[in-house]
């Protein structure tokens, strides 16, 4: 059975879309949330849309209760801490991350990352989603959603988009 565990942001940009389905779709049968990331997401602040979204999905996967940061990278978040630490001790198949020093260190150690990106654009290439949704996706991301991305890279994203 395939394993993803999830960190906080690429499922709050998933639930800000609509498409937390696609963890399930593309990812795993198997998907994991530390207690620690569902406390971050289901903040009392949040949108109340993006807050159900959020709930069903969290109903339907499986929490984990792991707190262990180990001496892992001071810069990360507790959350992001527990989480690679969990993620190093049960080799999932997927870690889905956002965070650039989080991906860095899940690599340097072995784990397959993905973010919010990489799992958008597999989604057109599965065609679950059209390129026109692909698209909008990334448009709503770096324009109504505070995405975190460069100019360049941004621009290099939707080069490649046309290309396909």
């Amino acid at each position: 059975m395939r394993t993803v565990v999830c960190d906080a942001s690429p499922l709050i940009f998933l639930a800000k879309l609509d498409r937390l389905h696609l963890v399930h779709d593309l990812l795993g049968e198997r998907t994991c949330v530390l207690r620690l990331v569902v406390d971050e997401v289901c903040r009392v602040d949040a949108p109340p849309v993006e807050l159900g979204r959020l709930n069903r999905f969290l109903n339907g996967i499986e929490v984990i209760d792991f707190t262990e940061a180990g001496h892992i990278s001071q810069s990360l978040s507790r959350s992001d801490r527990a989480t690679l630490n969990w993620a190093i001790r049960n080799r999932p198949d997927h870690l889905l991350v956002d965070e650039r020093l989080l991906r860095r260190v899940a690599v340097g150690e072995g784990l397959t990352v993905i973010g919010t990106l990489g799992l958008l654009f597999m989604a057109e290439r599965d065609r679950i989603l059209t390129k026109t949704e692909l698209r909008t996706c990334l448009e709503d991301l770096a324009g109504k959603h505070d995405f975190r991305i460069s100019v360049d890279l941004y621009q290099r994203i939707l080069r490649e988009l046309e290309s396909l």
